[in-house]
């Protein structure tokens, strides 16, 4: 089952209820995170994005990759055609792994702009207002306004994700999250029985 939800929305915390529930969850984003530091890959940002953006730690400087990719959607493809093989790859041996469960999931800002819905028999969109999700990337992370802006132009919007979408979680600070969760659990179950 593919879990996504733009930026702010909280589907970090969804996911994360899902895993108290016994639910096995794959990080898409934090694995392609550690993927940047692989040796491969510091050689293909160093060649296509400058030696810059490898720091004195010989790691790639986040920030300065950011800067560089949300601002330009070419680059941001070329990125994300290095790191996206990788985490599918990955993926996939982690299902393996996992085959005896009832259920997985598999958490990712971009899963429908990837493509990577294409392997799940249902995805789960979490979503919240766009005002709130600002609110909340800008507390969490420490960015600007413009930071936070940039990046959700670079994610399809949630209209668009809901119409893709099995099950919605509204994360609104006004609705109840894990009554949801639970509903949404409770149907995957009884489809998969």
């Amino acid at each position: 089952i593919g879990l996504t939800g733009n930026i702010g929305t909280g589907k970090s915390t969804v996911a994360r209820v899902f895993e108290v529930m016994g639910v096995p969850v794959y990080h898409a984003d934090k694995q392609a995170r550690l993927f940047l530091d692989t040796g491969d890959v510091k050689q293909q940002i160093a060649e296509f994005f400058g030696d810059n953006m490898i720091n004195a730690f010989h790691q790639v400087d986040r920030q300065a990759l950011a800067k560089i990719v949300f601002k330009d959607h070419e680059k941001l493809a070329v990125l994300n055609n290095i790191i996206h093989p990788l985490v599918e790859s990955d993926f996939l041996a982690w299902c393996k792994l996992n085959h005896n469960q009832a259920y997985i999931l598999h958490e990712a800002a971009i899963l429908f702009e990837s493509g990577f819905d294409r392997l799940f028999d249902a995805n789960i969109l979490v979503t919240a207002p766009e005002h709130l999700c600002i609110s909340r990337v800008m507390a969490r992370d420490n960015l600007t306004l413009e930071m936070v802006t940039a990046r959700i132009q670079n994610q399809w919007g949630q209209e668009k994700n809901m119409e893709l979408s099995d099950y919605v979680v509204i994360n609104d600070d006004e609705s109840m999250v894990i009554p949801q969760i639970l509903s949404i659990h409770n149907s995957i179950l009884n489809c998969c029985l």
